[in-house]
């Protein structure tokens, strides 16, 4: 049994198919069936049940386990002997949180690429609970997420400090106030009190997002039960739909300055339609920052791309 074996276990568990998993691994089924066969063998115990989809046996869920473990010292090993031989060859995975990708990753990248041509680059995209629990388990190297990271074992460091702002179609603000309409965004610039848009529907992201449960507590703290359009896991989604009218939305400040992404582009005529306000009351900021799982071995080329990361984002309105 090899490091590869362990991997195509890994993924025959992670698809609950041999087709899947095969197609995924570029490699016939039969050979992947074979192979899981062979490793039932030589452990004497059955790795997955055989009705439908496949499921991992209580042994199955035992070596998930250990071979999880296993590839982890691997990939650290071989960091150490990479590092020890100066090689600017190597992995590594960086997980993030959705759609900051677009935004962040295009900054630091092309100078990382330069540095280390030779890198297998690989990007894992999710919630930061997710990433969160991704570092602890050495499936991924570096978090690029929000702060404060809720994992114990977690060294981190603030990358981009944000505001929050309040994106509303002028058609539809003309809508709602009519002849009032600069009237009522003075007063709402001078006040922000979101309850002057109580009327208004609201495109907003879904329960369980960060930028979500910000917008929520603000809602709260003015005693208003916002009327809901409808709710989007992406952030660009909400930007657009605004932009068409559907809602008003609420943007962080990165996505609003960023030329790589749609809402960013300042000159763009999706931007004319919109007026962009601040959101809370207070000029208040939320934290994406970046860290490693300290218990683990960071490579010098982990420790390079965070390094860059920060030289990228060390001043204001840098994104």
């Amino acid at each position: 049994m090899n490091f590869q074996n362990l991997e195509y276990f890994l993924t025959v568990a992670e698809e609950g198919s041999i087709t899947k998993a095969a197609d995924k691994l570029h490699i016939s089924q039969q050979a992947l069936s074979g192979l899981i066969l062979r490793m039932e063998s030589e452990l004497g115990c059955e790795l997955f049940t055989r009705r439908g989809k496949l499921e991992l046996t209580y042994s199955g869920k035992c070596f998930q386990r250990s071979a999880l473990q296993i590839l982890d010292i691997q990939r650290q090993t071989a960091s150490v002997i990479d590092d020890a031989n100066h090689n600017r060859r190597g992995e590594l995975r960086i997980g993030i949180s959705y759609t900051r990708g677009q935004a962040i990753l295009p900054k630091i990248l092309p100078d990382f690429s330069r540095l280390y041509p030779y890198a297998e680059i690989s990007i894992f995209e999710g919630s930061t609970e997710k990433m969160e629990n991704d570092l602890s388990k050495g499936q991924i190297d570096i978090l690029i997420g929000f702060a404060p990271f809720l994992l114990e074992t977690a060294e981190y460091m603030p990358l981009i400090q944000e505001k929050m702002f309040l994106v509303a179609q002028k058609d539809l603000l003309l809508h709602s106030f009519g002849e009032k309409t600069e009237s009522v965004l003075q007063t709402y610039r001078e006040s922000r009190d979101i309850t002057i848009f109580k009327d208004i529907p609201f495109v907003l992201l879904k329960k369980g997002d960060r930028i979500r449960a910000l917008v929520d507590q603000e809602f709260s703290l003015h005693s208003m039960d916002p009327v809901i359009k409808l709710e989007t896991a992406n952030i660009q989604t909400a930007f657009c739909l605004a932009a068409e009218g559907i809602g008003l939305a609420v943007c962080p400040e990165m996505y609003l300055n960023s030329g790589y992404i749609v809402s960013g582009i300042e000159g763009s005529e999706l931007r004319q339609r919109v007026e962009i306000l601040p959101f809370f009351k207070e000029d208040i900021t939320d934290t994406i920052a970046i860290g490693y799982n300290r218990f683990r071995y960071l490579s010098k080329i982990g420790q390079d791309f965070i390094e860059l990361a920060r030289q990228k984002f060390s001043s204001p309105g840098s994104f």
